[in-house]
């Protein structure tokens, strides 16, 4: 009798994971953007030590969503969707914040400290708004592929984990074949049946294959 195998929906239960653990992060993320713009506005250091914590925080959540995605399905393909949504999730929601951030403060604060320069004029600093918006949404951007090439990374390194701890058996290539490859039986299981093409088992092999046939060396009928 074939084994009964329970296999849940691989991309809901990654989506659902990924959906956490990304909006998490993305809040943690966001409230530390938010200190670093209002309040750690001149200590650097400090802004510099909660990006850092925010980044380790951000492997450790595609790290988890991974393991615990596969290990609902015993498929380490599901960690890594998991990883990939978390870093999708979490990279389009800081993608959004910052750039509400970079546009309604950060830019203007850029450029009424390069205005202050003595040397400041009206067409170096249209060449500086250029150049700090490009290199601001460029940045942002890169941020979003980099989340999702890292969630996807350790959300497979999660699966692997998960897989390992999970008690759901996933289903085979062929679901209505127990084996993944099973061979051929061997030619001694049909012994009364020498050649392939005989219809009939116990019938000789006719030494004359064509019954309208003449045999050899006989001339035609005119």
């Amino acid at each position: 009798m074939q084994p009964a195998y329970s296999q849940p929906n691989s991309r809901n239960i990654a989506f659902q994971q990924g959906l956490i653990a990304g909006l998490i992060l993305a809040a943690i993320a966001s409230t530390v953007l938010l200190i670093n713009t209002f309040v750690n506005v001149t200590n650097t250091g400090t802004a510099l030590l909660l990006t850092l914590l925010v980044f380790l925080l951000g492997l450790a959540a595609y790290f988890v969503a991974g393991i615990l995605a596969a290990k609902k399905t015993g498929k380490v393909s599901t960690g890594t969707l998991a990883g990939l949504w978390t870093g999708g999730i979490y990279g389009v929601i800081g993608f959004v914040v910052s750039m509400v951030l970079f546009f309604s403060v950060n830019l203007p604060r850029l450029m009424a400290n390069f205005n202050n320069l003595p040397s400041s004029t009206s067409t170096s600093a249209d060449a500086f708004r250029a150049g700090a918006t490009i290199g601001g949404v460029a940045f942002a951007i890169f941020g979003i592929a980099f989340a999702i090439g890292l969630g996807a990374g350790l959300g497979a390194l999660g699966g692997l984990i998960g897989k390992s701890t999970s008690k759901v058996t996933p289903l085979p290539a062929y679901p209505h074949q127990p084996y993944p490859a099973q061979p051929y039986p061997p030619a001694s299981a049909y012994p009364d049946q020498p050649y392939p093409n005989q219809p009939y088992p116990n019938q000789p092999y006719s030494d004359q294959p064509y019954p309208n046939q003449p045999y050899p060396n006989q001339p035609y009928e005119q």
